[in-house]
């Protein structure tokens, strides 16, 4: 069960998440939340968490799978009212994240591109950035307090509690995402790059890239002053702003 009294008592946003609906259970949080908005019972900076997720959604078309009263799994709104918000979001989503978990474990996680969050290499959460009337929609999948997972994915996934070996407060590490977030939304985009840069754990390094239905081998260079991904094919840099990289 999630206590948003507890959440709420450690939260110090001014805008972000001051209104959070929690439900036992969902099919996608991400889904769910626009369905809230079209109704008009959730608004733009309001949140959702569950419980119980069944369908999560991750890029691509995957399947992100949550354990019921472990994860953190969450959505929220914001209005696109500034052209920086499209290049600010997917990079700080990983950051807040980092940040909150280094706050209440002190555990040093790294990113993926664009905002996967991996500890010694295994995926200890994701991000899935939607647009819809004008509004962003953040879903957000954390392992918290697992003990195990499936076996089709237990070789590439890890949790905070397989890590420290004992349970943390979600709603705690919640508040901590949120006062992040917020925080960073109001940096500089090249501060932000920045920060990005010292997290990733693959800069200046030779990854996989997928765009679309291409398979791309390549250097990841960094960011370029737009957040976007440089790639080095060769001798020849390209700038892409959507993909997947496998390490």
């Amino acid at each position: 069960m999630f206590f948003v009294p507890l959440f709420l008592s450690n939260l110090k946003t001014k805008k972000i998440a001051r209104k959070i609906e929690y439900i036992r259970t969902t099919d996608s949080t991400n889904e769910t939340i626009y369905k809230m908005f079209q109704n008009n019972t959730i608004k733009a900076n309001n949140a959702l968490i569950t419980d119980n997720q069944t369908a999560g959604k991750g890029r691509r078309g995957n399947t992100w799978f949550s354990s019921n009263g472990k994860s953190l799994t969450f959505s929220f709104i914001i209005k696109d009212d500034n052209d920086l918000l499209i290049k600010k979001i997917p990079l700080i989503s990983g950051i807040a994240i980092i940040e909150a978990i280094k706050k209440m474990t002190n555990i040093e996680c790294q990113l993926k591109w664009p905002n996967d969050i991996l500890y010694n290499s295994k995926k200890l959460g994701g991000v899935l950035i939607e647009k819809k009337e004008g509004h962003f929609i953040v879903g957000i999948g954390l392992n918290v307090n697992e003990a195990s997972f499936e076996r089709s994915i237990e070789s590439k996934t890890c949790s905070i509690f397989s890590i420290i070996n004992h349970s943390i407060q979600r709603e705690a590490l919640l508040a901590y995402i949120f006062n992040n977030f917020e925080a960073l939304l109001n940096q500089e985009l090249i501060e932000i790059i920045k920060k990005w840069e010292s997290l990733c754990n693959h800069i200046n390094t030779f990854v996989k890239f997928h765009n679309f239905q291409n398979m791309i081998e390549a250097k990841f260079i960094g960011l370029n002053e737009k957040g976007e991904a440089r790639i080095e094919i060769g001798n020849n840099e390209k700038i892409f702003n959507s993909g997947i990289i496998e390490l």
